[in-house]
């Protein structure tokens, strides 16, 4: 069969361009960055969590980006407030809140993240 330029066949009879396919699969690094991103939040890894889900957010379908942005403003507040910026802190769980409000499986990392914001208010 054919060999190295684009549009040739190869020798199990795919395209070239078959073989360069993104790999993994954007719905699966989407997929798990959000499972490691859960991971990461609910042990207070919170830029951990960040780093998986802004490495994810290119592959992601449109409507995927509003849980991976509301995620992401979670792991933000949650550095914050580890960092002693309880201001920020606030202003991200806020938009946290927001973005994931459609999202009620979210509920409980938004509560982990809300207590620890709001314990360093006290």
């Amino acid at each position: 069969m054919g060999t190295g330029l684009l549009g040739a066949t190869t020798s199990i009879g795919r395209t070239v361009e078959e073989d360069f396919e993104e790999w993994p699969p954007p719905k699966a690094r989407v997929r798990s960055a959000l499972w490691q991103a859960e991971g990461h939040l609910e042990r207070r890894e919170y830029f951990a969590a960040f780093r998986a889900l802004t490495d994810a957010l290119p592959a992601a379908a449109t409507a995927e980006r509003p849980l991976l942005l509301g995620l992401r403003h979670l792991s933000t507040a949650g550095y914050r407030v580890q960092e002693g910026d309880r201001v920020r802190a606030r202003r991200q769980l806020a938009h946290a809140r927001r973005r994931l409000s459609p999202f009620p499986d979210t509920q409980a990392l938004v509560d982990l993240v809300a207590a620890e914001v709001e314990s360093s208010d006290a």
